[in-house]
């Protein structure tokens, strides 16, 4: 083995090259990375948007901690093309990079619903962050009345959104495609609970909405709705989700569903091929089917066990994978598999008006749950899902 190729630069293959190095001083270990900055943190960028930390503080690796690992980070660098036969990656400047393994750790591309003024923002990168950060800056310099923000989206992205809006005083609409957060994952209960939590803050909830048309051409200046209402705002905030980067797996043979295919040791199908992090949909024991988890502790652990992999401590991945977010102070956590429509039974555990407990089984077995207001019983449920208990 003397050249390992990592296609991402973010923490599922950062941490992977950081582990391969551990392992042996003398492999080769290139990192192409289409954006132009070292590893940084997504999960700590509203933090940096919101004035609450620095941003260089949003960094987790420097440029010199790279050359001090000899490790080759290819910045602004597309992979092209992947030649499995002959092994090597075919990049946007040009070149032919030699593998002997190779880690598919590239996250997914977003959902954008093109047609975008000034204003309108995405908030997937660090870059996507600065814009975010100069737009609130010019929104808090007009009148109070005309401070109004519009989100599009009812997940992950969209409650940061509202969150950041609400910790600026920015009056926020928010459209929903569906009848409220999470529409396709949660109990009617569940959408209540937060949908009240959303409203007692001061926001202005459209749901059962199709796309809104931005209005203005140079800037945005407000949205229509599908009813025909106008809303005014000098932002919006866009989270409508993401899909696999596909754009050249298929050709080079490599299986593609709902993600890139591998089994529980991170593996496609050809050999010293892997996948990671949230390209990757891979078989989870713990709920006995192959699933896509895009969430940042799921992508660091997959980092470290296929470094282990590689150099032959040969072991399932595994991982009850959870991720928690907030709507203003309420707790919100989603453990395991939660994909309606992949379980027998949905089990609501507790519902009060502040708070919402699901549980997801198949075959009698709890494979997942969110919990929303009370995550009390948080461990208890990762170590049921997991068979410890």
């Amino acid at each position: 083995m003397e050249n390992i190729v990592i296609l991402g630069g973010g923490i599922a293959g950062t941490t992977a090259a950081e582990e391969l190095r551990k392992k042996n001083a003398d492999v080769a270990i290139t990192i192409l990375e289409q954006e132009h900055h070292p590893l940084y943190s997504r999960v700590l960028l509203p933090h940096y948007v919101k004035g609450k930390i620095p941003r260089e503080k949003v960094f987790l690796k420097s440029w010199e901690w790279y050359s001090s690992n000899r490790i080759e980070l290819m910045v602004g660098v597309r992979a092209e093309g992947i030649d499995i036969l002959n092994r090597f990656v075919k990049t946007s400047e040009g070149r032919e990079l030699p593998f002997d393994v190779l880690i598919l750790a590239g996250g997914g591309e977003l959902n954008v619903i093109g047609g975008e003024p000034r204003g309108v923002s995405y908030l997937r990168g660090i870059d996507d962050a600065d814009e975010l950060a100069s737009l609130l800056k010019e929104t808090l310099m007009r009148p109070q009345d005309e401070r109004r923000g519009v989100v599009y989206g009812s997940g992950f992205i969209a409650l940061e959104y509202i969150n950041i809006f609400k910790h600026f005083g920015i009056s926020c609409d928010v459209v929903m495609r569906g009848s409220g957060f999470w529409s396709s994952t949660l109990s009617a209960h569940s959408q209540e609970v937060l949908a009240k939590k959303a409203i007692d803050g001061g926001v202005l909830l459209h749901i059962n909405e199709t796309e809104p048309t931005i209005l203005g051409e140079r800037e945005v200046t407000g949205v229509r709705l599908s009813s025909g209402a106008e809303i005014p705002c000098s932002m919006m905030g866009v989270g409508i989700g993401m899909h696999p980067d596909q754009s050249y797996y298929r050709d080079c043979g490599i299986e593609i569903d709902r993600g890139i295919v591998v089994n529980e040791y991170l593996e496609t199908s050809h050999a010293s091929v892997y996948a990671i992090g949230d390209a990757a949909q891979f078989f989870d024991g713990n709920v006995g089917r192959k699933v896509v988890y895009g969430n940042w502790m799921n992508a660091q652990s997959q980092g470290r066990a296929v470094a282990k992999t590689i150099f032959g401590e040969r072991a399932p991945f595994n991982l009850v994978s959870s991720y928690a977010t907030h709507l203003f102070d309420m707790h919100i956590v989603f453990i395991g598999d939660v994909d309606r429509k992949a379980v027998d039974e949905v089990r609501q555990v507790a519902a009060t008006e502040s708070a919402s407990v699901e549980e997801f089984y198949r075959g009698g077995k709890i494979v997942g749950a969110v919990l929303i207001g009370d995550i009390s019983s948080r461990a208890t449920i990762t170590a049921r899902i997991a068979g410890r208990e």
